[in-house]
């Protein structure tokens, strides 16, 4: 009886499933049964659990949905419990097995010979396959899983983050489903290297949406799948989304560790080029050591100068190296913290350009400031206010707790050109956005 409660239970999971991510998709019970096919009656009674329809049905819902074949998947799953169940009780008590035919479907087939064959039916062919079967579904279901990933890495920036995060729920919601099945040795592999990419998107995504907590335990586990899948050169692109996060922490000392850690399992992978400048050079400057500061810019435009030429922008997490604009873009924030400002100007002149080219509005902005703050320090306030609202404009309707931060400690530095208005106005635009300085007062000191 506990296993046919056992059985009864996956079902109803099974349509409580169909139900999420028919939900997800945007689609009613009535929108969905006209594109598979079926009455409505039929989708509305399978989600509750009161009717359970074959595979068919399944495999045109998986189609619709885009879920790369997870109904079908647990489908199959439920299939194997019943054909187990039946096993059970179709053995000896000296644990013989009796016939197969005995629990074969009972319709007869006139053979060849005028006499009667029975075949079996297709939930036993579909549990056989489960046990033995090729690995062409579990393919294509990684190449979906591992295609949406790619994407969504490729849409990060293009994409607002709240956007985006909402587009990857239901994906790692999917994952979940597979990592609690099975796969042959080399898919699993692939698998978690996927579901690693996922939870660093993921942590990325939270950063900038300023949920810290949420950021440090999407990165971390991160690490723990790369780590599982055993892949060295995976392990060291979560250390670098790990050193990102705990930078935007304010947690200097672990951003440097997390990616001193990444270099050392990068070895010749196009990691080594964001750990270098994105994740050591930026945290050496937080910790005042200017010396770390000039090795790491050193060895990271080394680097830059290694690789193919290529105009185009990379991706902020991308899965190969940094291109030009993004590496001298964090090496002129790098130097700006220590106050070294010998070639920043420039450095950002390639940045910007590229990245205006590129219309990516978060590293449009973050340029910017950091191009207001040098501006600032050549005691030209009125230049850097204008660069400073022109970055506030072009992430206007984006949250990004980078830019946010970066805005803030512009206005720091700000302090001693406290009564320009325009920078009066910056503070105000900046206050209400992140919806502080609830009193009414600026971020800016009155000037004395």
């Amino acid at each position: 009886m506990a296993e046919n409660d056992e059985i009864e239970t996956a079902r109803r999971a099974l349509g409580r499933r169909l139900a999420q991510l028919r939900m997800a998709a945007g689609h009613t019970q009535h929108s969905l049964a006209r594109l598979i096919q079926y009455g409505r009656s039929s989708v509305a009674n399978t989600e509750t659990g009161h009717q359970y329809p074959d595979r068919a049905f399944w495999s045109r819902c998986d189609a619709v949905l885009h879920t790369g074949g997870l109904l079908v998947g647990e489908y199959d799953r439920v299939a194997e419990l019943r054909w187990r169940r039946r096993s059970s009780l179709n053995q000896k008590p000296n644990g013989t097995h009796l016939p197969a035919v005995v629990f074969q479907a009972t319709a007869p087939v006139p053979d060849s010979d005028g006499g009667s064959a029975l075949w079996e039916c297709e939930e036993v062919i579909a549990a056989r396959r489960l046990v033995l079967k090729s690995s062409t579904d579990d393919d294509a279901r990684l190449a979906y899983l591992e295609y949406e990933v790619c994407q969504a890495i490729t849409d990060n920036e293009r994409l607002t983050p709240a956007v985006l995060m909402a587009r990857m729920r239901p994906l790692r919601a999917y994952v979940d489903q597979l990592m609690a099945g099975r796969q042959h040795p080399p898919q699993r592999g692939r698998l978690y290297v996927a579901a690693a990419h996922l939870s660093g998107l993921l942590g990325a995504l939270a950063l900038d949406l300023g949920a810290f907590a949420v950021a440090h335990a999407y990165a971390a586990e991160a690490f723990d799948l790369a780590d599982a899948a055993q892949r060295p050169y995976v392990q060291a692109w979560a250390r670098a989304t790990q050193s990102l996060v705990a930078f935007y922490a304010g947690e200097y000392h672990d951003a440097l560790a997390f990616a001193q850690d990444g270099l050392r399992r990068a070895g010749n992978s196009p990691h080594r080029l964001r750990l270098t400048i994105n994740g050591q050079a930026r945290a050496l400057a937080r910790l005042g050591d200017r010396y770390g500061v000039d090795s790491a810019v050193d060895r990271a435009f080394t680097l830059v100068a290694e690789q193919p030429s290529d105009a185009q922008v990379s991706e902020s997490l991308t899965f190969g190296p940094y291109c030009h604009a993004r590496t001298a873009a964090n090496a002129a924030t790098a130097y700006l913290a220590i106050g070294h400002k010998t070639e920043v100007t420039d450095y950002l002149a390639v940045a910007i350009a590229a990245f205006d080219r590129a219309g990516l509005a978060g590293p449009q902005a973050l340029s910017r400031l950091d191009l207001a703050t040098a501006h600032l320090h050549a005691g030209e306030p009125e230049q850097a206010a204008a660069l400073a609202m022109e970055a506030l404009a072009l992430t206007a309707d984006q949250r990004y707790e980078s830019v946010h931060q970066r805005a803030r400690r512009f206005l720091a530095t700000a302090q001693p050109f406290a009564h320009q208005p325009r920078l009066r106005q910056l503070a105000e635009l900046l206050a209400e956005r992140a919806q502080i300085g609830t009193t009414g007062r600026s971020v800016l000191p009155s000037p004395s």
